[in-house]
């Protein structure tokens, strides 16, 4: 069975109308024979960002790709992992909230994996929220609606610690 999904910053040619970007769908083989071996190519870090608010997982996709990462998007704990099992990538951006299951079990089950880093995006952000996601193995907590010095810092932060 062969999945599809979406790949941002892999070469894709976006095409602009107003606020949004429309991206093409890859299938699974194609991104694996012709985006992996670019983003490795020229160096590109590669983020999963799962979010199953279509607006924000839309914004964090053009913001990534607008300051250079190939961005692989979920919009579930399923297809995280499905894509998790299939495709390298250097850091986790996770939604805490998620329809079939919540960030910090899917980080988890990714970390059976693999060793990822990771930051959690939630609305919730009060102490104890952002407690049990550090608890989970999260590096840091943002909170909706996070700003671009902050997600790019929080960023710049997991990738000096990783190397």
């Amino acid at each position: 069975m062969e999945s599809t999904y979406d790949v941002f910053g892999a070469g894709d040619l976006p095409m602009f109308w107003p606020s949004f970007l429309a991206w093409g769908k890859k299938t699974a083989k194609t991104r694996r024979e012709v985006g992996g071996s670019q983003a490795a190519e020229i160096g590109k870090r590669r983020i999963l960002v799962v979010d199953d608010h279509d607006d924000t997982l839309r914004s964090m996709k053009l913001l990534l790709t607008r300051l250079g990462y190939e961005v692989l998007a979920a919009e579930n704990m399923t297809d995280a992992l499905h894509i998790a099992e299939e495709e390298p990538f250097d850091i986790l951006l996770s939604d805490i909230g998620l329809p079939d299951g919540s960030g910090l079990e899917l980080l988890k089950r990714i970390r059976e994996m693999r060793d990822v880093p990771a930051l959690a995006l939630s609305g919730f952000g009060m102490d104890e929220d952002i407690e049990r996601s550090r608890d989970a193995g999260f590096s840091d907590h943002l909170t909706k609606p996070v700003s671009i010095d902050r997600l790019q810092a929080a960023i710049a932060q997991l990738e000096e610690q990783s190397g």
